[in-house]
């Protein structure tokens, strides 16, 4: 059995808890197998480390992203290997029995950002990528 996980991509607004799952996504990622913090959140974490996101490509864009639609398809090109185990998912409809959820918080200018909520939708981690990588990896 595997452990499901929905990694939700959310924009960074004022007023709004990195405590809590936000109402609003700009897209939901469903994640069939090892969706712990120690196998998807690392996984993440790695991907995202370093990389921030901007309004408008210029010089490299190995460690940026275009807004939060081009840092989703990249999130998803990193995590689809095969047919299965990684879907696109309705933010507003999410898979039920969910072990974890994740929401990776960005906007033009500001850090990415990570939270973790359990099978309860508690939060259990809140922090940046480097955070996350110091408290899960083995």
């Amino acid at each position: 059995m595997g452990t499901r996980a929905t990694i939700h991509i959310a924009k960074r607004e004022e007023g709004i808890s990195f405590s809590e799952i936000p109402e609003k996504k700009i897209v939901s990622i469903y994640n069939q197998y090892d969706g712990f913090p120690e196998g998807l959140g690392v996984t993440i974490a790695d991907y995202l480390e370093g990389k921030k996101i901007v309004n408008g490509l210029g010089g490299s864009r190995s460690t940026v992203f275009n807004g939060l639609g081009c840092l989703a398809a990249s999130l998803v090109a990193e995590l689809k290997q095969e047919a299965g185990y990684v879907y696109i998912d309705n933010p507003d409809c999410p898979h039920g029995w969910l072990d974890y959820e994740y929401v990776v918080w960005g906007d033009y200018g500001k850090d990415i950002w990570i939270s973790i909520f359990d099978y309860n939708r508690n939060c259990i981690f809140v922090g940046k990528t480097s955070k996350l990588q110091t408290k899960y990896k083995d």
